[in-house]
């Protein structure tokens, strides 16, 4: 039997080749086509502007309100106030569905990690630029009522094969801890066997989100069961060997106790942490990054009207090495979402970006570069088996999440 074949059967590579060709009414009639190929041409859209930004323009890729939104920050020196513009979202369809909701987002060169909002944590692994996307389910659900996600993830490779893969873990001072790993290759959960002598969600509340930089994911760190009342290492998981290395010291003063520790990345080169105490702020970016050890310059240092530790926010920021300035999202007291821009000899702005429609969720910027990578599908045939000592573990693991689960309501 001969199989027909359509056009989104063709190579994404030769598919964007030919998209670029196509003149503005043939366009027209294409989007109008279905839903996910609208998609596939609004998102390519929006990535090919942030290619080609305009001067003073920072171009960069925000989680507001549970969607996903090209956002440009204009700044044009220290003479003229900045300003903000939403260019539009991005949108990820489930087989011509409405728009899905995310909740959380992660980047690794092009792609997006992204936690879909709804009963069961639906993970989905997506290419804005190429339209390319990738459902998984996972094992196990655990939110804590009327609130967040326990769970936190990364996404990376490995960097022999360069296939991906996903951790997932709840790791913190109140509950034990789960690590567990999704290989693209072989459609499977794994439970990792880790015993951490580090704690990695703890600082002052904030949610810690891990920053990924060729193919590995880091965090910032503290030593587990130590009096520290700071944040001051930082730790990295290998996706290659599917181990976390050892905990290294930040740049900054140890004898300071911060009121935030972020991570971020310059356009997917270089790591970067802002350091926050009082009304100060120091931005370090890494000059080498070696298996225990890693070289800082400090990028700037400002003081600033406000102190960050009142924000609601996660503290996530944008680095423009060009025009030396870093953009802090924050949502101060009067819980409007606001960018804080600093820069050299003191410069500090805030740019407004309007009340969200949901108080309790924060804005997250990424630092995405828009990319051809691929996204494995399954391989056909049969999926491979889990062993029965991996589905022991599994379900001991669950078990104690739903006990504490129900811990949980009753309090």
């Amino acid at each position: 039997m001969t199989m027909t074949a359509i056009i989104s059967h063709l190579p994404m590579e030769l598919l964007d080749e030919i998209i670029s060709k196509l003149s503005s009414s043939s366009t027209r009639a294409v989007r109008l086509t279905c839903k996910n190929w609208d998609s596939l041409f609004k998102n390519r859209g929006l990535m090919k502007e942030e290619a080609a930004a305009k001067e003073g323009e920072s171009r960069m890729i925000v989680l507001m309100d549970n969607n996903l939104c090209s956002v440009s920050i204009f700044f044009n020196g220290i003479d003229i106030d900045p300003s903000a513009e939403q260019k539009g979202k991005l949108t990820c369809l489930y087989d011509d569905s409405e728009q899905v909701k995310i909740s959380q987002v992660f980047h690794c060169e092009g792609l997006l990690l992204c936690v879909i909002k709804d009963d069961k944590g639906s993970l989905v692994v997506w290419n804005p630029y190429l339209g390319q996307t990738r459902w998984i389910e996972p094992r196990y659900f655990f939110r804590i009522p009327d609130r967040y996600d326990r769970y936190m993830y990364a996404l990376g490779y490995n960097n022999k094969s360069r296939s991906h893969k996903i951790l997932r873990f709840i790791d913190g001072r109140q509950f034990d801890c789960r690590y567990e790993i999704y290989d693209f290759d072989f459609n499977l959960w794994t439970t990792l066997d880790v015993t951490p002598h580090w704690c990695l969600n703890y600082c002052r509340g904030f949610r810690n989100y891990g920053v990924t930089l060729k193919g590995n994911t880091y965090w910032c760190a503290i030593r587990r069961n130590s009096n520290a009342l700071r944040v001051d290492h930082i730790i990295c998981f290998d996706f290659t060997s599917e181990r976390f290395g050892p905990l290294m010291y930040l740049p900054f003063i140890r004898d300071r106790c911060a009121s935030l520790v972020t991570l971020s990345c310059v356009r997917e080169e270089k790591l970067a942490v802002l350091f926050c105490y009082y009304d100060t702020v120091e931005v370090w970016i890494t000059t080498k990054i070696e298996a225990e050890k890693m070289s800082w310059s400090k990028f700037l240092t400002v003081k600033m009207y406000v102190d960050l530790l009142d924000s609601h926010a996660a503290g996530s920021f944008f680095i423009d090495e060009l025009k030396k300035v870093a953009m802090i999202f924050d949502r101060p007291m009067h819980h409007r979402d606001t960018v804080h821009i600093v820069g050299e000899a003191g410069y500090v702005k805030e740019v407004d970006l309007g009340e969200p429609d949901d108080k309790y969720f924060f804005p997250l910027v990424c630092s995405y570069v828009p990319s051809l990578v691929q996204i494995k599908k399954p391989a056909g045939g049969q999926r491979k088996q889990q062993s029965s000592l991996e589905k022991r573990r599994c379900d001991q693991n669950i078990s104690r999440l739903i006990a504490h689960e129900e811990l949980v309501k009753e309090r």
